[in-house]
């Protein structure tokens, strides 16, 4: 796995990055959740290393972004006028580079999670139907895997290479649980892991966890439903009517007042309303339940 924005590949920038472990330490002391992140995001580094490298990485753009504002600006200006306004940009640069890579582990894993809760159901029904019809639980796991259900077929790829190479189905299970950040997939691995351990009827239990996951999924639907419906209200206050009754009390104001109202002005007010609409649109998809 590669990490965005660094210019080398991981093995060669684990290397490099060994002179910034001094610079990296604080760095992963004020980031406690970073290790398990990494081991969810699928990252084959410990916390130090990953820092380290974000150091290298975020030291190394703001050098691409100072050397060649500086030469730029100096030459239609002056060295002193380049250096005003490249180091800045450089810092700016630098900080938004370590920023973004630290969270990229949180960013793979929520698409990860969505991925997962996308399919998730419709994985299970296949699971459930295939262990009620008399088929083994390692052969319909094995069904699942085939099957073309994104990262849930993926997990259970994973999980059938390893067990079999020997581990027990068990132990397996737990791993994945564990590994995994979708809370809905590791609870029902465990209860499929604890129920062979006890020796349950494991089409039952996949039945209820099914009935179960199909019942929070139609509260999240509604309450998106219900979430939407006071963000509709305020999109057609600010992007509607703020505008329309704000031009218009603009003219009227003008035709009394005097007041000058030029083209930038509308410019102005027409940049605003798209900002704010590409910040509503994020809104909505933060908000949006991972189902859909």
């Amino acid at each position: 796995m590669r990490i965005p924005i660094c210019p080398l590949p991981i093995d060669r920038a684990k290397i490099v990055a060994k002179r910034f472990y001094g610079l990296a330490e604080p760095l992963v002391k004020m980031s406690p959740k970073l290790k398990f992140q990494l081991t969810q995001a699928g990252f084959e580094l410990d916390e130090r290393e990953y820092m380290s490298i974000a150091v290298f990485s975020s030291l190394f753009i703001s050098f691409l972004t100072f050397l060649p504002l500086v030469i730029f600006i100096s030459g239609v200006s002056s060295p002193a006028r380049g250096f005003s306004i490249a180091f800045p940009a450089a810092l700016f640069m630098a900080f938004a580079t370590l920023f973004y890579i630290r969270k990229y582990p949180s960013l793979l894993i929520q698409r990860h999670v969505r991925d997962i809760e996308r399919n998730l159901l419709f994985a299970l029904r296949h699971f459930y139907i295939q262990v009620k019809s008399g088929v083994s639980i390692f052969d319909a796991m094995t069904s699942v895997a085939a099957g073309d259900y994104g990262a849930v077929s993926q997990e259970f790829k994973l999980a059938i290479r390893r067990i079999n190479s020997g581990t027990s189905m068990e132990s397996v299970l737990e791993d994945v649980a564990l590994k995994n950040p979708s809370k809905f997939f590791r609870r029902t691995i465990w209860q499929i892991s604890n129920g062979i351990k006890a020796g349950s009827d494991i089409s039952s239990l996949l039945h209820a966890v099914v009935d179960s996951i199909s019942a929070e999924q139609r509260i999240a639907i509604r309450k998106y439903g219900s979430q939407l419906n006071p963000l509709t209200l305020v999109y057609m206050m600010v992007a509607v009517v703020m505008p329309s009754l704000g031009v218009t009390f603009l003219l009227v104001m003008s035709s009394f007042s005097g007041l000058v109202i030029s083209e930038t002005m509308f410019w102005m007010i027409l940049a605003l309303l798209g900002i704010f609409q590409f910040m509503f649109v994020g809104i909505i998809k933060s908000k949006r339940p991972n189902l859909i």
